[in-house]
């Protein structure tokens, strides 16, 4: 953390907030769509990911076909946020890069980047991603419903993905 003294009103810093994370969505739908496109992300009919080993892999017929590094950003479950920074149940590998997340929400003094939960809005698991994305120089975002638990979805960044034989 830096030794920088922010002195901004509260709306001020929402205001900031709000800026910075709608330009982050926006960027992070381009690089989506183009992640998407480059590696097929739709053609493949199965995924799965470990967040002991950091990857998502997409397959067909059992054979891999894309495989990515990925951080976990976060979960939802019905009402309430989660951040993976905070969340003893996950493994340290998937979330050792996160802390940088929530650092830089304390230099800037932003509530959503720096509370272990927040109560979930239909588009706060993107949000809070795509700042994630960016501030991580990753490539896109995946959203990965649970199906043993209805209503439950782990968000991941990108970090490099790769096409394998």
């Amino acid at each position: 953390m830096s030794d920088h003294v922010r002195h901004l009103c509260e709306a001020c810093l929402q205001d900031e907030y709000k800026e910075f994370a709608h330009d982050c969505v926006h960027r992070s739908i381009t690089q989506n769509n183009l992640w998407l496109e480059k590696y097929k992300i739709n053609v493949w009919p199965r995924w799965d990911y470990s967040l002991k080993e950091t990857t998502l892999t997409f397959s067909e017929a059992g054979k891999a076909k894309v495989i990515c590094n990925i951080q976990a950003v976060g979960s939802v479950q019905g009402d309430s946020w989660e951040w993976s920074w905070g969340n003893t149940n996950l493994p340290k590998s998937c979330k050792n890069r996160m802390d940088e997340i929530r650092q830089f929400g304390e230099e800037k003094q932003w509530d959503r980047l720096t509370s272990l939960f927040i109560e979930n809005t239909e588009y706060l698991g993107w949000e809070l991603a795509a700042i994630t994305v960016h501030l991580l120089g990753g490539t896109a975002v995946y959203r990965c419903p649970d199906s043993q638990t209805p209503g439950y979805f782990m968000y991941l960044v990108i970090l490099s993905s790769e096409f394998v034989n």
